[in-house]
């Protein structure tokens, strides 16, 4: 029997999901991105107890690597590792942009682009197309202003992600381009995106075999590291 945990802590949404063999998956979510390293244990804690599984009868860890929030991903990453030291399990992860853009229906235009904050006025952004049933990535994931989103996109696009700031708002229906705003509750990757990938073996999900891998995907410095250098 394959027992399921998938935390995901690259945004303000603390998700975490559970999968005790054939049973359907169990998720809680909680929001706050200050109280992620408070929260992340006992939330595991809680949903293990539900489906009345101990840490150790986990078959498999899965977890968004971001980009996202350095703190959170820190929290996730640190609690991962903690536990695989504890009990070495093998260990998956997505990007967390690819999770929010997996539960996003088809639309018209069959272009999305998702758009995080990436603080000091930039965006975590990555384009999709809509093929063969699933939301495929255009090119890596950027980090830039939303103008440059907006020049590159097509008219009509859906637009999702806590990026879209009240400021950011007013850019975007000043445009000709007509774009269609996704709501806050399309925002955040679920830790139950990831259980769903690993059942299907969808290939937006990687085993994280090597050390380098068990690492929060970035994309850039810090604020407090950008600091330093100068």
């Amino acid at each position: 029997m394959t027992n399921l945990l998938a935390i995901e802590t690259s945004g303000p949404v603390l998700s975490v999901a559970v999968k005790k063999g054939k049973w359907k998956t169990r998720e809680m979510t909680l929001k706050g991105y200050f109280r992620h390293a408070e929260n992340l244990l006992p939330l595991i804690d809680k949903l293990l107890k539900k489906e009345r599984l101990k840490i150790h009868q986990v078959s498999a860890f899965l977890i968004g690597r971001g980009p996202g929030s350095f703190t959170g991903l820190r929290v996730g990453f640190a609690t991962l590792k903690g536990l695989i030291a504890v009990d070495p399990k093998p260990c998956f992860g997505a990007f967390s942009m690819d999770l929010i853009a997996g539960n996003i229906p088809v639309c018209k235009t069959g272009e999305l682009h998702v758009c995080l904050d990436a603080k000091r006025g930039k965006l975590y952004s990555r384009s999709y197309r809509y093929l063969e049933k699933i939301w495929k990535p255009r090119g890596t994931v950027a980090v830039g202003f939303l103008e440059e989103i907006i020049e590159r996109a097509a008219k009509g696009s859906w637009i999702v992600g806590d990026g879209i700031t009240t400021d950011k708002l007013d850019i975007l229906k000043q445009s000709k381009k007509k774009f269609c705003l996704l709501p806050e509750k399309s925002w955040y990757p679920k830790a139950s995106t990831l259980i769903e990938w690993f059942g299907t073996k969808d290939p937006r999900l990687k085993a994280l075999t090597r050390p380098k891998e068990l690492l929060p995907f970035y994309l850039r410095s810090s604020e407090a590291e950008e600091r330093l250098r100068k």
